[in-house]
């Protein structure tokens, strides 16, 4: 059965107006456009969503009233499937990097601005490169580089406009080599939905149901707003938290009918009443999250970090203690991370994404202490090869010989990020989470900042609690920052201004719990379940 809002979205539907759903966590929105299909039936209506297993069963229950596929999908078919069939699709674009760098001489001019050889220097390139294909731009620009590159050019004196002059062409190079169709480069999935975008093509459709609109980036709205067809978009704007990879609130940029779905399936009332405070103080969110009263239950903990690096500090601990011990995201994904920082650390030049662009450990710390920007990823990782110095080697292969499947383990650990669409029973955030700045006190300005996108990934990992949220340590940063954020809300300090946030050295952290959380499964769970 449907609620009166679900039931307000499938009627506005029939209007053939274009509608912008607004649904909380947990809110229904597949099942919504399930039903917005059965009202719509007749006509040629596309389903879209990021995730194949999401697309292969929202098919299965459209049962034929519409085409449901991922954006990549839309794309393959067009622009894709050459690549495929010379073998050139991978997971990543950086697995390009030593052909392309053989084929571009012009890298060598980067030397000038301290990269090593051209491989060192196909780092960057690729990252903005890839930034590209993200975007809905028609040319790689200026507006493509890593602000990381930017903030390291400008730490050091230099002209970023000169070094962006130099860069750029190289880029635009490297772009047209990789899109080239006879070319033999490794590409990623996003190059041929770029391509695809830059074709301007017409989709067959009369309704286009769009689900987690939110993390839509650029060049897939590229696609979806020129198009004639009647558009649905739902998400949850709170729940963007992919902006680093390029994408936007899609929500923002759709014109038509707003409705809104408030009534959360998934967690209690004491977890929709910590969600309604963050997003009311952090975000100005003026609607109230509404939870279930009877929440399903199956004893199942996570414990959820900010960071790969928290979450590799998480898994050892509970190993340390003998726990079986999941973990939601690719062990590889952390290993190979911390290993090119434990690299950078003995002085030598990890070819690693995260790692590549740090000349020495000693100009990594320079960053984290300067920019807060910085320190929010690369921190923890600093930490953690303090920490365990040349135990790191041996850490990473145990970390890929020791962990156990989801259905055997005592405890699943996942980062924030990774744990979206999923849910627990109870949820613990790691100790890493005290690094998250939500809202922070600018004295030399007299204002507050207040942080959107780190509102939303706390917002990710509080809803993905059922019934009992543990926060930990984080409890009294929290507290610290919803003093500041409620001062703003009232009237009390003034909201910072962009001009007001360029980088500046940090400001004092708040204080920290005096205690760390007992970390035992058997601990844990007593702790948000009792006895």
């Amino acid at each position: 059965m449907l609620t009166s809002e679900q039931l307000a979205v499938v009627n506005a539907a029939q209007t053939g107006e274009h509608l912008k759903v607004a649904a909380f966590a947990g809110a229904g929105k597949t099942f919504t456009l399930q039903a917005v299909a059965r009202a719509l039936q007749g006509r040629r209506i596309l389903y879209l969503t990021f995730s194949r297993a999401l697309a292969n069963e929202a098919q299965e229950k459209f049962r034929g009233l519409a085409e449901a596929m991922t954006n990549h999908a839309l794309a393959f078919h067009k622009t894709g499937k050459p690549f495929a069939e010379k073998g050139r699709l991978k997971s990543s674009l950086f697995q390009a990097r030593r052909l392309l760098a053989e084929a571009m001489p012009e890298l060598d001019a980067l030397r000038e601005w301290g990269f090593r050889d051209r491989e060192e220097a196909m780092f960057p390139v690729l990252e903005t490169v890839n930034r590209f294909t993200q975007s809905e731009s028609d040319g790689v620009g200026v507006e493509h580089i890593p602000d990381v590159l930017r903030l390291e050019i400008e730490a050091t004196g230099s002209s970023f406009d000169d070094f962006a002059t130099c860069f750029v062409p190289i880029a635009r190079q490297a772009w047209e080599l990789l899109s080239a169709p006879e070319a033999p480069y490794p590409v990623s999935h996003d190059v041929y939905l770029k391509l695809y975008q830059l074709s301007r093509p017409q989709l067959p459709y009369d309704v286009i149901l769009f689900d987690e609109a939110q993390d839509a980036n650029p060049a897939m709205l590229g696609i979806l707003l020129p198009q004639a067809a009647q558009r649905i978009f739902v998400g949850d704007p709170h729940q963007q938290i992919y902006a680093w990879r390029g994408a936007v609130n899609a929500m923002d940029r759709l014109e038509g009918t707003e409705l809104a779905l408030s009534q959360s399936f998934r967690f209690s009332e004491a977890i929709a009443d910590e969600a309604t405070e963050l997003l009311q103080l952090f975000k100005g969110e003026s609607r109230r999250v509404r939870g279930n009263p009877n929440p399903k239950r199956d004893g199942s903990i996570a414990i959820l970090s900010r960071t790969n690096a928290g979450a590799l500090r998480e898994v050892l601990r509970l190993l340390e203690g003998s726990h079986k011990v999941a973990l939601v995201n690719k062990v590889e994904e952390l290993t190979d991370a911390l290993e090119a920082a434990y690299r950078l650390y003995k002085g030598h030049k990890p070819r690693h994404p995260e790692f590549s662009l740090f000349r020495s450990w000693e100009h990594l710390k320079f960053l984290i202490e300067r920019f807060p920007s910085i320190a929010a990823q690369y921190r923890p990782y600093e930490r953690l090869v303090e920490e365990y110095t040349d135990r790191i080697p041996d850490i990473c292969r145990t970390l890929r010989h020791s962990l156990v499947s989801e259905e055997e383990a005592e405890v699943v650990v996942s980062t924030a990020h990774r744990s979206k669409g999923r849910e627990w029973d109870g949820v613990v955030l790691a100790e890493d989470f005290e690094g998250v700045t939500l809202a922070q006190e600018n004295a030399a300005h007299g204002c507050v900042a207040l942080y959107p996108e780190e509102a939303n990934l706390t917002y990710v990992a509080f809803t993905r609690a059922r019934n009992a949220l543990n926060k930990g340590s984080f409890s009294a940063v929290l507290e610290y920052q919803k003093h500041l954020a409620t001062a703003v809300r009232k009237g009390a300090k003034r909201l910072c201004t962009e001009e007001n946030l360029k980088p500046k050295p940090p400001e004092p952290q708040p204080p920290k719990a005096e205690e760390a959380p007992q970390r035992g499964v058997r601990t844990l769970w007593k702790k948000l379940f009792g006895d």
